[in-house]
This record gives structure tokens, C-alpha cells and sequence, in this order.
């Protein structure tokens, strides 16, 4: 009985295999089990895959395994490995996660050569003789005596090098002589005290009348005022043979001041980055390496001779080997290479470290850093003039942009540099540097103590590190703490939240307890009320159906059935019919090859053929959807641009974009649903088909008990799928109701961004309602995946069971050896039909659970239509080459209440005409902005202003939207911008993106007499944040210059300019008019230029 039963199992595997396996017999099975029996032998062989080849499908197994271990090798040969670096950190490293007590300061080692005490040297003027060089004559003496006279004044850089190498070195040395050649500048420093700013003026002067010292002119870009130390300035000089100075104290008397790093790498010929906080950062691993501005600089040393080694830690070169020099590094030291020689001496040398790759063409590297350097400095809108002048004024701010930047950055260290290991570079790490106290350095020590200690960018930093040196930082339990009170209050998660450092009974912690308490409770009040109604809004149910908002409309649920959602759907689906169709009967060819295969009437091969038509049905769908939605998605931008203007509110934009943007993969996961769940069913249908016409009579004894066990499952797999689409269904909305208020909140808070940044209650109100907003958000998410889930593992155990028992009957049904053709279909289509019903059903949860996005959809889309109005409902063109605009009587336009206002009043206007300018007077707020939304038929004002005899409302809107344009003032009627043009350049504003169509940019702008302001801004014409680099008034002329470019296009009939004197100082007004009766004068001929004064006397625009 065994026996035959095995045998039977035999026959439904060699089913598989075609219609000539019925016809194989008993001995042709023993063959095959003695071949898999000999399969471990075969493996172990020496014979290998030529003994195995002969088993058939099991060497292509082997064969097939082989293939992928090799590509895996290959993918793992060919991985990027130079580029694999620890990852960067990320808010949640660093926020939720430690305190400020985590954060372990690390700082640059010192030079082992190095020392604190500096060494002084006392100069005598007359001992130096004048230095001659190929090319020029260094006057020592005079330049040593001119500071003398000066007193607190010095030479830093090339001079203070020369001097100290003069004294150290004998004449002839490589690196002196180098130095002498070398020399090309004065670099002037000036010690001043609080106070001394008189003298501080009295050296600009100096400097700006023409300085020069021993026949050397003095630029202003080569002095410097520091309010510092002696100590503090050679301590942040960035290399080692830098760190010395030439300086005289108030007695006349000069001194050589050095580092004894200094001293030492002199006379080893040696330069290396100084031990400073600005020279270094960390790497990816915690070490303090030298930035690559600090490698640059030595590298220039090195590449002029000034040293014949450059001294780089070990951790610094190890990570410039791995990450290489970046371009901008290259540039500095490729533009100082004079000459071919040179170059390739420094990229000989560079190749040799390993700090750059190596070039089949060398002199591309320096193409390519040119070209990166440029394309930096274009982004900004300026050019790179090498030989421009400075001024002192100009020099000074640019110092003090670079002290303030300074200042940002280490303010952020914290956020820039903390790495998973916790290390955090001391950005106030200074060598200690002092001066000895003897008599012959008792005027400079005098002047130092009488100083302030550092400069006032780095006072905060120097109370950080007064505060961080006292932290005793131990582990404890694998975590870092400390003892500091400073820190006491600091924990992991709540420091950032609950705030800062100050104590806990603190008025200011008790604010910012209760701001964020109640934050809260006012989000969590949204979020009941979302799960208990649906919506956010709840005081629309008792509007007139004419007055709900669209966007607080649409959040209410309940509103669409889902007969209502699945004709939406079928409506989608017609808008590409023909396709759909075709995927449809593609599909459905496939189905027909799959039961031709599973019956034996066609062999394995055809499943080819039965995969490039699933292939094809799937392209055809897929390019099929794509138009559909494109054609939904447009529809409803049309529809959105079409609606009121009134209509469309702050609140409504977010829900716009999220529907607009965000749902487009929701729509597309439907359409998705929709064509796997119509394979699924064919391919069910199709297995069915075959499992039901497969039975022979002599053959049936368990087939008809074997269709109901298939069939009752595949009922319930679709019953338990349906209930738990309702359910979906139901937390699909709930989920995409918080999601949609979450949007809506976001865009409030980001649309404040300044205040929400800067109240820190609002700062913590707004932090903790996105977090409770956010986290109900994620439960309504946990809700409908957990449901998805459990639903999804019981189908795929209820196939499992449903599998195992309908093969059993199978197999113990019958002995009969007739019976093989048979059962090896069975034993075929009951897989396929059961693995058909359980994907079938995992489409109907997945479209169920996306029916919340698309019912959001398609109300949105529902109240967008209704809020549309057309825009070709009227008369196409104005008949009049000359436009006239006429206003008969005043009238009174409603913007409120009927009853109680407010009301805009507008006065009768004469007929105007083109040829002129003509100006009239409106009283601030007496409704302006009204009347221009009236000529472009924003407000309704039946029966009132005419254009060429017609009133207003008889032309169509986009007639009147081409040859009407308003200049106003921000915030513009019904935009969320707060400033025009907001996100766009300023190249993209003015020109719309027509530049090949109308007047150049250049000429528009100079045209409205704006060129020379935009020129001096950031990034130029590319600049996205104009108008606030801008003053109103010049932003107000930007707009001028949009209509300037329009009006060149030739559509333009009709200019109304708002109040343009708005903003003006009293001493500009009339300056500000002539330049824009200027800009105007050349439209006045074509077009009819409307301005209406608010400011002043509107006769003085009398042209």
C-alpha cells in the first residue's frame, strides 16, 4: 500500500514535466530515486559538475547557484569601500538622546617642541641693513623704526618670517634666501585697549591718504586692529613658522615675540599647522585633525621654499589620504604655483602623500578647480576682481563678518560635531601662551594686563570652557555624567524640550512647563475630537451649504459611500479606457497559457510567453494609470487655480498640497489594488477552470471534496478580508484625518517660522502639540498596519491548511496508476488557485486601506469644483487700440458685514486715457487694493467701472488677467506669500521664464532704476530672498520691473501702480517720483498708466 502510494506521489511530480511523462513507468522512478539517492556522493566526487550534469534540473540548480555567489562576490569587490565612513549625526542622535554633560571636549595636542612662556627678542633698528633681492630692496631699518615711533604697533606674516630668520639662520640658507624672494607685503597690526579708538581712526586716515613705509605703500586690507593679546594673536595663527611677531611697547623699544615651535622649526626647516581650535576639526572617528585650509597654507610654505618639510599628524594624513584635499584647498595652493615647474613640483608632492588622485593630465586637476571656483563665486552674482580697491570702512566690515561667522560657527560645534563616540571640539582651545615678567618686557606685560583678554567674539566661549573645565566627567554605567551644577538640570530627552540649564523652580522653566502643558492638552483636544467625529471642525455642520470653507468641509467624513468611491473610481478608469481594456485582455491571454500549461496541452515553455504578456499588461496598465492620474491631478490644479479667490485661504494650502502631492501615491497604490486583485481573480478563475474539468469519472472519488475545501476557503479568505476592509476602511480615514490636520498645523508653524523660533513659549507650545499630533498620528498608523497584518498571516495560514489537507486527499485518494494525468493537474491548480485567493484578498485589504486617501480626494476635488469660476464667460478683447477707463459714480463695496462694514469707498474717476500719466488720490484704506480686484474681477461690482463703454464683469477674466496688470503692496490679495515672488529668483520673477520672448533682464531693471541694488545683493539675479535684502520701496520697484518685461510682450493695456511713494523717507519722495515718472515714460504711449497716490500731492506727477 506504501509502495503504491509513493508511486502515485511519483507520478504527480513527473506531471510536471509534459505529457510523456504518463507514459514513463515504475523503472524510470527507481532510476530517478537512485539518482537523488547518489546526489551527496556526486557533490563529493572528483568528477564534480561533469558527474552531476547528468541529474538534469539539479545541475542547473548548482549552476544557477554558482551564478549568484559570483555575482555577490563580484558586487562586493566592486563596492565602494574609500567612500564608507561612519554616518554623519542626525536630530535624533542628539536631541531626544543626550544632554549637554554627554558631550566629551576634545581639543589639538600641542607641539612636543612647543612651550607656554614665548620667547622676546629685543631689536635694534639700526643693526638691520636694507635686504636686496632680484627684484627689489627691503628696508629693514626703516620699517623697524617706523613702529618704533609707534608705539603697540607691528609686523606680522613675511616680515616678522624675514626678521626671526635673519637672526636664526646664516645668509645663504635656501630657506632665507626663499623668504627674501618671497617677500611682496606689509602685513600691519595695531593693539588697541578699550578707549583707544581715536587712534584706531587716526591710522584709517593714515592708511586711506596713501601710507607708505620705506617706500612700501600700506593697503587697508593689509592692517589689522585687534583688541587682543600678544599671547592670544600668536596663539590662532595658522602655522608654526607664522607664530612670531614684530611688536615695540611705549618706551620705542622693538621685540621679536615667538613661539619656540617657532624657533625650532625654523632651523629644522620644517612648517606644520598650529595647535589651535581654528586650524582643526575631528574626523569621522573622533581624531582632531588639521582643517584644509591650515594643509594648504603649509603646502604654499613648502612650495616656496620656505621649509623643505611639512609635518602633518598621523590621523591628518590618514584622512586626507582617504577623503583627499577638496577642490577649493587645491585652488588656493594651484593659483599661487608661478609657472609650469612649480606646479608639477606641488602636484609631484601631493600625488606622493596621497592627498589627491592621480591625473592622466596633470593640469586638468587645476582646470577643475578653477572651474569649481568659479561656478562658487557665480552662484552669488559677483565677479572675481583680483585688483580691486579697499577702503578701511570696507576691510573692517569684512573682519567683522568673519568674526561673526566665526561666532556661528562654534555655536553649532555642538550639532556639527558630535559623533556617535560623543566628542565635541573645544572651539576655544588657545595655546596658553604668556610672556615673562622681567624688566625688559615690563611695557609689554603692562599694556597686555591693562587689555582685555581675548577678543568679544569669543567671551562666551571662554565662559563655556571656564564652566566645562570644573565638569568631572566619569562613566558611570556605560554613560557620561557630571558633577557640575551648571549641568545638574540637563537630562537626556527633556534638556531640549523643557529647556536649557536654569533651575527647576525657575520662572522661566515654569513658563515654558506650562506653555508646553498647554500645547498639549489643546492637541490632544483635536485629536479626541478627530476620533470621535472625523474631522478637526465641527461649526461647518451649521453654515448655509454656500458658506463652508472647502477645506473644513472635506475633513468631515461620512460623506462619501463607498458605491460613491467605487463609481469615482470607474470614472478614473474611464478616462483611459482603451488601455485598461487592453491590460485586461492581455492579462487574461496569460491566464488562458497558464491553464494550457497546468492541463499539459502546451508544454512548460509557453510560461515564457505567459510571463511578457503578464510583462505587457502590466506596461499597458501602468502607462494606463499615469494618464489617468495625470489627467485627475491637472483637473483639479485647473480647478483649484479656478476657484474664488476669496475662496482660497491660508488654511486650505497645506490640505491642497498634501492632496495634490502627497495622495498621488495613495491613488496609484489604488489603481495598483485594482489590477492585481483583477490578475488574481483571473488566475483563480482560471485554476478553478482546469481543477473542475480535470476530473475523470474512474478518478473522483476525492476531487469533489477536495473543490469544496478549496472553495470554502476561498469564501472565507474574501468574507474575513471584507470585515477587516471595513475596519481598514474606517482607521484608513481616521489615520489620513490626523494626517491631513498634521499638514495644516506644519504649514501654520513653518508659515511663522520667525516667531515660533524666537517666543520660546510658542517655541514649546508649538514642539509639544506636533509631538502629541504626531504621535496619535502614528498610533491611527499602528492601528491599520496591526489589522493588515494579523488579516495577512491568518490568509497565509488558512492557504497553508487549506494546501496540506487537499494534497493528503490527493495522495491517499486512489491507487490507480490511470489516475496520474489527472492528479498531477489537481496537485498543480490547487496551489495556484489557493495562492490566487490569498493575493486576491491581500488587494482588497491593501485597496481598503488607501480608500481614506482617495475619499479625501475626491471631496476636495468635490469642493474645488464647487468653488470654481469660469474664465472665458464673456467678451475676448478689448476693441480699442487706446483703452479708456472710466468710473461714473462712487460707490461702496461691502468686504465684511452688509450692516456694519468694513466698506471700501470709491470715488468717481474721469476718463483716462493713454499718453499720460495720470495720478489720482485715494485715501489709505479707502479701498485701493479693492478696485484693482475689481478690474480683474477678484470682487464682484455689478454695473460700476467701465473699460472702453463695458463694464468690468462683461469681460472675460482672462482677457482682463492679460491686459490689466496691478503693482501693490504686500501681503497680495489672497496669497500665502508674504512677500511677492516668495520661493522664486528675482530672474524668475521679473521674467517669468520667458527670457527668449521679452525685454532682457539687464534692461527691465535698469529700466525701473533697480540694476545697481540687485547687483550688490547675495547670489545676485539668483537670489531667492531678495525683496528681504531689499528695502520696501526698491522691492516695490522689482514688481515695476515684472511689468516693464510684461508690457514688452505686447499684452499689457492697463497699469495700475498702488501708492508707489509708500515707505519713503520725506527726504526721498520726491527723488523716488522723478525715477519712476522715468521708468514709466516709455510705456505711456501703448498703455494706460493708472497710479493712485496715498502719499502725497498727486498733481506733482504731472509729467
Amino acid at each position: 500500500m506504501l509502495t503504491s502510494r509513493l508511486a502515485q506521489s511519483k507520478g504527480i511530480l513527473v506531471g510536471y514535466l509534459g505529457p510523456r511523462s504518463v507514459e514513463m513507468d515504475a523503472s524510470y522512478f527507481s532510476k530517478m530515486l537512485a539518482s537523488l539517492s547518489s546526489l551527496p556522493s556526486l557533490l563529493s566526487s572528483s568528477t564534480g559538475l561533469g558527474a552531476f550534469a547528468s541529474t538534469g534540473s539539479q545541475s542547473v540548480a548548482v549552476v544557477n547557484l554558482v551564478i549568484s555567489l559570483a555575482i555577490l562576490v563580484i558586487l562586493f569587490l566592486l563596492l565602494p569601500w574609500r567612500r564608507l565612513r561612519w554616518p554623519l549625526p542626525m536630530p535624533w542622535d542628539i536631541f531626544r538622546q543626550v544632554s549637554f554633560a554627554n558631550l566629551r571636549m576634545v581639543c589639538p595636542e600641542s607641539h612636543a617642541l612647543d612651550s607656554e612662556l614665548l620667547e622676546v627678542t629685543e631689536l635694534d633698528p639700526k643693526r638691520f641693513r636694507d635686504v636686496k633681492s632680484d627684484e627689489a630692496t627691503l628696508p629693514l631699518q626703516e620699517l623697524l623704526e617706523w613702529i618704533a615711533k609707534h608705539p603697540f604697533t607691528g609686523y606680522k606674516g613675511g616680515i616678522a618670517r624675514l626678521v626671526a630668520k635673519i637672526l636664526w639662520l646664516e645668509r645663504g640658507n635656501p630657506d632665507l634666501e626663499s623668504e627674501i624672494q618671497g617677500f611682496n607685503d606689509i602685513d600691519l597690526i595695531c593693539f588697541l585697549q578699550d578707549g583707544e579708538e581715536q587712534q584706531k581712526a587716526e591710522m584709517k586716515e593714515l592708511v586711506d591718504a596713501g601710507l607708505s613705509i620705506g617706500g612700501i605703500p600700506v593697503e587697508a586690507q593689509d592692517v589689522e586692529y585687534s583688541y587682543d593679546t600678544i599671547p592670544h594673536v600668536l596663539a590662532t595663527r595658522d602655522l608654526t613658522q607664522n607664530q612670531c611677531i614684530i611688536v615695540s611697547d611705549g618706551a620705542g623699544r622693538v621685540f621679536l615675540i615667538n613661539a619656540q615651535i617657532c624657533h625650532k622649526h625654523t632651523l629644522q626647516s620644517k612648517t606644520a599647522p598650529a595647535a589651535a581650535s581654528d586650524n582643526s576639526t575631528l574626523d569621522d572617528l573622533g581624531n582632531v585633525v588639521a582643517k584644509p585650509r591650515a594643509v594648504g597654507r603649509a603646502i604654499i610654505q613648502w612650495m616656496k621654499g620656505r621649509a623643505r618639510i611639512v609635518e602633518l599628524s598621523e590621523a591628518t594624513t590618514k584622512f586626507y589620504r582617504a577623503q583627499k584635499l577638496p577642490k577649493m584647498t587645491l585652488f588656493q595652493v594651484f593659483c599661487k604655483a608661478k609657472g609650469n615647474e612649480m606646479y608639477m613640483k606641488v602636484y609631484t608632492e601631493l600625488l606622493r602623500l596621497g592627498f589627491v588622485d592621480h591625473q592622466q593630465f596633470p593640469h586638468v586637476l587645476w582646470g577643475e578647480c578653477y572651474a569649481y571656483v568659479n561656478s562658487l563665486i557665480s552662484r552669488h552674482g559677483y565677479r572675481l576682481e583680483l585688483e580691486s580697491d579697499f577702503d578701511s570702512a570696507a576691510v573692517e566690515k569684512w573682519k567683522e563678518a568673519k568674526y561673526a561667522e566665526q561666532l556661528a560657527r562654534t555655536r553649532i560645534s555642538i550639532f556639527r560635531d558630535f559623533r556617535f563616540h560623543r566628542m565635541v571640539l573645544d572651539e576655544t582651545f588657545l595655546m596658553p601662551y604668556v610672556i615673562a615678567d622681567t624688566p625688559l618686557t615690563a611695557g609689554l606685560k603692562g599694556h597686555t594686563d591693562a587689555g582685555q583678554l581675548e577678543h568679544p567674539s569669543r567671551e562666551h566661549l571662554t565662559r563655556l570652557r571656564r564652566l566645562q573645565s570644573r565638569t568631572a566627567i566619569a562613566a558611570e554605567g556605560g554613560s557620561l555624567t557630571s558633577s557640575t551644577a551648571r549641568f545638574e538640570q540637563t537630562q537626556p530627552g527633556t534638556t531640549f524640550r523643557l529647556g536649557g540649564s536654569e533651575a527647576a523652580d525657575s520662572a522661566i522653566r515654569l513658563i515654558r512647563s506650562t506653555a508646553h502643558e498647554k500645547g498639549e492638552e489643546k492637541a490632544r483636544q483635536i485629536v479626541e475630537r478627530i476620533l470621535s467625529s472625523g474631522g478637526a471642525f465641527l461649526e461647518q455642520d451649521d453654515l448655509p451649504d454656500d458658506q463652508h470653507d472647502p477645506l473644513l468641509n472635506q475633513n468631515m467624513f461620512g460623506k462619501l459611500t463607498m458605491t460613491e468611491t467605487f463609481l469615482h473610481l470607474c470614472r478614473i478608469a474611464k478616462i483611459a479606457w482603451p488601455r485598461f481594456l487592453a491590460s485586461f485582455l492581455v492579462n487574461g491571454f496569460a491566464a488562458v497559457l497558464f491553464v494550457l500549461v497546468i492541463n499539459h496541452v502546451v508544454s512548460a515553455y509557453w510560461l515564457l510567453c505567459a510571463a511578457a504578456a503578464n510583462a505587457l499588461g502590466a506596461w499597458l496598465f501602468i502607462s494606463a494609470s499615469n494618464h489617468a492620474m495625470l489627467n485627475v491631478l491637472s483637473s483639479m490644479f485647473l480647478a483649484l487655480l479656478n476657484i474664488k479667490a476669496d475662496a482660497f485661504s491660508t488654511r486650505m494650502f497645506s490640505e491642497v498640497w498634501s492632496r495634490l502631492v502627497g495622495d498621488t501615491r495613495a491613488l496609484q497604490g489604488v489603481l495598483e489594488s485594482c489590477s492585481e486583485l483583477t490578475i488574481e481573480a483571473l488566475t483563480a478563475i482560471g485554476a478553478f477552470f482546469v481543477l473542475s474539468s480535470s476530473v475523470e469519472p474512474s478518478c473522483d472519488s476525492a476531487i469533489w471534496g477536495t473543490l469544496l475545501l478549496v472553495l470554502s476557503t476561498g469564501v472565507s479568505m474574501v468574507a474575513i478580508s471584507l470585515l477587516a476592509g471595513f475596519s481598514l476602511r474606517h482607521a484608513s480615514r481616521m489615520s489620513r484625518s490626523m494626517i491631513g490636520y498634521l499638514y495644516s498645523y506644519m504649514f501654520t508653524s513653518l508659515s511663522n517660522f520667525f516667531e515660533t523660533k524666537f517666543i520660546p513659549e510658542l517655541f514649546a507650545s508649538t514642539t509639544a502639540a506636533y509631538e502629541t499630533i504626531q504621535g496619535a498620528s502614528l498610533e491611527q498608523r499602528k492601528r491599520l498596519l496591526l489589522i493588515h497584518q494579523v488579516v495577512s498571516i491568518f490568509l497565509r495560514v488558512t492557504e497553508f491548511a487549506a494546501l496540506t489537507q487537499a494534497l493528503y486527499r490527493i495522495v491517499h485518494s486512489s491507487t490507480d496508476t490511470s489516475c496520474l494525468h489527472s492528479y498531477s493537474i489537481e496537485a498543480m491548480s490547487i496551489p495556484i488557485l489557493l495562492s490566487a485567493l490569498r493575493r486576491a484578498s491581500e488587494a482588497l485589504l491593501q485597496l481598503f486601506a488607501s480608500v481614506g486617501s482617495l475619499e479625501r480626494l475626491f471631496l476636495l476635488s468635490r469642493a474645488l469644483l464647487r468653488y470654481s469660476t469660469p474664465r472665458f464667460d464673456g467678451i475676448n478683447r478689448i476693441a480699442s487700440d487706446r483703452i479708456m477707463v472710466e468710473i461714473p459714480h462712487s460707490f461702496t463695496v461691502s468686504l465684511g458685514s452688509p450692516q456694519f462694514g468694513p466698506f471700501a469707498q470709491i470715488p468717481p474717476l474721469a476718463s483716462v486715457k493713454p499718453g499720460s500719466l495720470n495720478a489720482w488720490a485715494m485715501p489709505r484704506g479707502s479701498g485701493a487694493t479693492t478696485l484693482a480686484k475689481i478690474f480683474l474681477r477678484i470682487v464682484d461690482a455689478p454695473a460700476r467701472v467701465k473699460i472702453d463703454g463695458e463694464h468690468v464683469e462683461q469681460y472675460e477674466q482672462e482677457t482682463l488677467n492679460f491686459a490689466i496688470h496691478v503693482i501693490d503692496h504686500a501681503p497680495l490679495p489672497s496669497s500665502v506669500a508674504r512677500t511677492p515672488g516668495q520661493g522664486h529668483t528675482l530672474a524668475e520673477y521679473v521674467q517669468l521664464d520667458l527670457e527668449d520672448v521679452g525685454t532682457p533682464l539687464d534692461a527691465c531693471l535698469h529700466q525701473a532704476g533697480i540694476w545697481d541694488q540687485v547687483a550688490n545683493i547675495p547670489h545676485g539675479i539668483e537670489c531667492t530672498e531678495w525683496s528681504s535684502y531689499m528695502t520696501k520701496p526698491e522691492a516695490f520697484r522689482v514688481q515695476l520691473a515684472r511689468a516693464i518685461f510684461r508690457a514688452s510682450l505686447g499684452t499689457i493695456r492697463m497699469l495700475m501702480v498702488l501708492d508707489p511713494l509708500r515707505h519713503c523717507n520725506a527726504s526721498e519722495i520726491d527723488e523716488t517720483r522723478r525715477s519712476w515718472i522715468q521708468a514709466l515714460r516709455p510705456l505711456m504711449k501703448d498703455t494706460l498708466v493708472l497710479i493712485i497716490d496715498q502719499t502725497s500731492d498727486p498733481r506733482k506727477w504731472a509729467d
